[in-house]
């Protein structure tokens, strides 16, 4: 299925790579990046096998492993929308005002 963005996800990335950079190295921060992507790979192919985020029934999440990250997105009819990428422990409305 194809993956878009809400244009603010990029700026969650960027925050989340220049944090890793800057605490923990490169290293640590190109491991973030290939899970990032490995998860958005596995919504493109199976958006419907994730849990609903919360009490909605629009959005759905997925965790990643081994960082304290969680992709919200919804589905589309032709399409899934990354709508925030957020650190587990902001608040749990961050990003939902986003479409």
């Amino acid at each position: 299925m194809r993956i878009e963005f809400h244009p603010q996800v990029q700026n969650d990335f960027n925050e989340a790579i220049a944090y890793y950079e800057k605490y923990a190295g490169n290293h640590v921060a190109n491991l973030f990046e290939t899970e990032v992507r490995a998860a958005i790979a596995m919504i493109a192919r199976e958006p419907r096998r994730f849990p609903y985020f919360g009490t909605t029934r629009v959005f759905r999440r997925i965790r990643l492993d081994r960082f304290p990250y969680v992709i919200v997105f919804r589905e589309l009819p032709d399409s899934v929308r990354v709508t925030v990428l957020k650190h587990e422990k902001r608040q749990v409305r961050y990003g939902m005002g986003r479409r």
